[in-house]
C-alpha cells in the first residue's frame, strides 16, 4: 500500500515526525515499511499491509488512525459539508444474488461537468502511482485510497433499463474499462442492464457505460461483495484491481453510505454545474451488522503479554485505537469500531494493547526448564547421520523441485505446465541437477561431480522420504556409488534396499523404510558435518568458455615447460588452468593436451575475445618449434 506523507499529514493538526522516523515507528507497531521514497515535493511510504488488517488499513485514514494511536496525537476534527438532495428519479436496482452481494448503495447525480481533475487531486493520485482519468473517476479513486471504500460511477444515459446484480449466462461477453474483452462462463457475478453485462462485479467496470467527456448524468454505486467470490473470480479471470484487493479482504458494510457521500461531496466540489442535482441515497441490505463487543479480563491480558498491565493502562491503550471500554465486575467490555473486522476474540484485544504499549517494553525471558528428558526425533537423527556421512565423503547436498511434468499425484492448480504433478521419485529431477552441475565441474578443478538429496516423494501409497546419491565420474560412477552406499549401510548397520536409476549415475532408496528397522534413540550425538573446503572462493555469475590446446613436442620436453609458456600468454581471463588432461607418445613424438577455462567477473565473454587470447598462446607455442594440433 503506497501512502502519501502529505496526504497522511492532512489528517493531523500537529506536525508528524519526518517520514523516515515515522516509518520506523510504523514498522515496530503496525506493519513493515518496505521503502521510503521522495517523489516530487512529497514522500511515499510503501507499507506491507497483511491480510489480517486489510479490512481497515488499506487506506490513508486507516493508517492515520494507527499513527494517532501509536504516537498518541489526536486526529484533526473533520467538518463535512452537508449534501442537498433533490427530487430526481432513483436508479432502478435489482439484486438476484443476495448471498454474493450483501449490500448495495446507490445514488443518481444529474447535470455534472466531466473534465480534468484539479491539480491537487491529480497530484495526490499520481504520487501513489495512480493515473488521472477525469474528475469523476478520480473522485471515486481518491475516496477508495482515502477511506478504503471502492465505488464505481456509471454513465446513467448509457445504462439501458434496470441495473441488476446477477450471475453471468454462459457465452456472454463484456469489454472492460481497459479494453480487455472476456467471455463469461456461467457463475461469474456481473453488473448488467437490460442489454447485457456492464462490468465484472466488485472487480472492474465495463467500457459500454464508462464515464467520458460527454457524460452529464451518473449513477454512483458502492456495494459489498462476498470476499471468497471476489478472490476466486479475480484469480479465474486473471484480473487484479485495487477494488478487488479490498473486497477480497472484507470491508465493513457500514462504509457503503459513508463512501457514497464522500464521493458525492467531492463531485459537488470539482464537477458541479449550476443545474447539478443530487438524488436520494438508496440502500439494499441483506445482512444486519451488529456492533461487536468483546469481554476481556485485564489479568488475562497481562498473562498473555508477559508483563503486568493495569486496567487503566488497558483502557487508555484501547481508547487510542477508538475502542471504548466499560468496566463490568472484574471484566472490561470493549466496543469494537465497525471497520475493525479483524478484532473477534479476546486475544486480539491483548495484541492491540501490547503493540500500543510497545513490544520493546516486554522483557526477553527464557522459558523455565521443563525437567523432562529431551526426545530425539528418530527420523531426523538418522537422516542427519546419513547427511553427515555423505558430506564427509565429499558429496554436496541439493534440493530439487517437488513438482514434475509426470507423477502419480496431479496438482489441482499447477504453477506451470511442467510442474503438474508431485514427484513420485527423486531421481528424475535429481539427475537433471547432477548433469547441470557436472557442466560446471571444470570451474572447480574436479574430475567428478558428487551430490545427494534427501526429500519427500508422493505416490498413490502415500508420501515417504527418499535418499538419492549421484556421481558423474571419468571412472566407474557405479563403483563410487556402491562404495558410498556400503559405507552408509555399515554406519547404520542395515541394508538401504535401494537401486540404481538413470543409467549408472544415480542410486535411490526409501529412507523411511530403512529407518524403521533402526532402534529408538537414547542420546543425541550428532554434529554439524565437516566440509573438506578450507576457504570460500568467490565465483563469477557469468558463463565460462572452455578451450583445449593439443600439441606435439620432442620426447624430452616436460609438461611443466609447456604449461609455463601457456600460462604466460593466456592472459588474465583464465580462471582455471592450464591443466594437463592427456599425454601419450606416437612416432617418436610426445603429445600433450591442456585445458583452459576463461571467465569474467563483470561481463559475458565473447568467442572473439577468447580466440584472441588463444592466438597469443598458439604463436608462443609455435615460436618454441612445437607443433600445435
Amino acid at each position: 500500500m503506497l501512502i502519501s506523507y502529505k496526504w497522511l499529514q492532512s489528517y493531523f493538526d500537529k506536525k508528524l515526525p519526518p517520514p523516515e522516523k515515522l516509518a520506523e515507528r510504523v514498522t515496530f507497531a503496525f506493519a513493515e515499511v518496505e521503502s521510503v521514497e521522495k517523489k516530487g515535493g512529497d514522500t511515499v511510504l510503501d507499507i506491507k499491509v497483511l491480510p489480517d488488517r486489510a479490512c481497515y488499513a488499506l487506506s490513508h485514514r486507516g493508517l492515520a488512525r494507527e499513527v494517532s494511536a501509536m504516537l498518541n496525537i489526536p486526529l484533526k476534527e473533520m467538518e463535512e459539508p452537508s449534501i442537498t438532495e433533490s427530487a430526481i428519479p432513483d436508479p432502478s436496482i435489482g439484486i438476484d444474488e443476495p448471498k454474493l452481494c450483501t449490500k448495495f448503495v446507490a445514488r443518481r447525480i444529474e447535470n455534472i461537468k466531466v473534465g480534468p481533475s484539479p491539480a491537487r487531486l491529480r497530484e495526490s493520485l499520481e504520487t501513489i502511482g495512480q493515473r488521472s482519468i477525469n474528475n469523476i473517476v478520480d473522485a471515486t479513486n481518491f475516496v477508495m485510497f482515502d477511506i478504503g471504500r471502492p465505488s464505481h460511477a456509471f454513465d446513467a444515459d448509457k445504462v439501458k433499463g434496470k441495473l441488476t446484480v446477477r450471475s453471468a449466462k454462459r457465452g456472454e461477453r463484456v469489454v472492460l474499462l481497459d479494453g480487455k474483452e472476456i467471455e463469461l462462463k456461467h457463475g461469474e457475478l456481473v453488473m448488467a442492464d437490460d442489454k447485457g453485462p456492464v462490468g465484472l462485479a466488485g472487480i472492474k467496470g465495463g467500457k459500454r457505460t464508462e464515464v467520458d467527456a460527454n457524460t452529464t448524468n451518473i449513477i454512483l454505486e458502492a456495494a459489498n461483495w462476498n470476499p471468497s467470490y471476489i478472490r476466486l473470480t479475480a484469480a479465474s479471470a486473471g484480473i487484479k484491481t485495487e477494488a478487488s484487493r479490498r473486497f477480497e479482504n472484507r470491508i465493513s458494510p457500514l462504509l457503503g453510505e459513508e463512501g457514497i457521500d464522500a464521493v458525492t461531496r467531492l463531485i459537488a466540489e470539482i464537477a458541479k454545474t449550476p443545474e447539478m442535482k443530487v438524488g436520494k441515497r438508496i440502500a439494499l441490505s441483506f445482512e444486519k451488522p451488529e456492533q461487536r463487543k468483546l469481554a476481556v479480563d485485564p489479568k488475562r491480558i497481562s498473562q498473555k503479554l508477559g508483563i503486568p498491565v493495569s486496567e487503566k493502562a488497558v483502557v487508555d491503550a484501547l481508547a487510542r485505537l477508538g475502542i471504548v471500554c466499560e468496566s463490568t465486575n472484574d471484566r472490561l467490555v470493549a466496543t469494537i469500531p465497525y471497520e475493525r473486522l479483524d478484532l473477534t476474540i479476546p486475544e486480539d484485544i491483548a495484541e492491540e494493547v501490547g503493540r500500543i504499549i510497545g513490544y520493546d517494553k516486554i522483557p526477553a525471558i527464557l522459558p523455565p526448564k521443563s525437567g523432562k528428558a529431551i526426545e530425539v526425533p528418530k527420523a531426523f537423527y538418522y537422516e542427519w547421520k546419513v547427511r553427515e556421512a555423505l558430506v564427509n565423503a565429499g558429496f554436496s547436498e541439493v534440493m530439487t523441485s517437488s513438482f514434475m511434468p509426470h507423477g502419480d499425484i496431479e496438482i489441482e492448480k499447477p504453477l506451470a505446465e511442467d510442474k503438474r504433478y508431485a514427484r513420485s521419485e527423486l531421481w528424475h529431477g535429481f539427475d537433471n541437477a547432477l548433469m547441470a552441475n557436472n557442466l560446471n565441474s571444470p570451474l572447480f578443478g574436479s574430475s567428478e561431480m558428487r551430490q545427494f538429496e534427501i526429500g519427500k516423494v508422493f505416490t498413490t501409497q502415500g508420501e515417504h522420504t527418499a535418499l538419492a546419491i549421484g556421481v558423474v565420474s571419468k571412472n566407474s560412477a557405479k563403483k563410487t556409488i556402491s562404495d558410498t552406499v556400503s559405507g552408509i549401510e555399515e554406519l547404520l548397520g542395515i541394508k538401504l534396499g535401494g537401486k540404481m536409476e538413470g543409467g549408472q549415475n544415480v542410486y535411490e532408496c526409501n529412507l523411511d523404510k530403512a529407518i524403521e528397522k533402526l532402534p529408538e534413540l537414547k542420546e543425541w550425538n550428532i554434529s554439524v558435518p565437516d566440509t573438506r573446503a578450507e576457504k570460500f572462493t568467490p565465483f563469477s555469475l557469468y558463463p565460462f568458455i572452455v578451450r583445449d590446446v593439443a600439441l606435439f613436442v620432442p620426447p624430452e620436453t616436460t609438461p611443466e615447460s609447456v604449461w609455463k609458456i601457456i600460462k604466460e600468454n593466456a592472459g588474465e581471463l583464465v580462471v582455471r588452468g592450464p591443466e594437463l588432461f592427456d599425454e601419450f607418445s606416437k612416432d617418436g613424438k610426445k603429445s600433450l593436451a591442456f585445458r583452459l577455462i576463461f571467465q569474467s567477473f563483470d561481463r559475458t565473454l565473447s568467442d572473439e575475445e577468447v580466440n584472441k587470447c588463444m592466438e597469443k598462446v598458439y604463436v608462443a607455442l609455435k615460436a618454441n618449434g612445437w607443433e600445435v594440433r
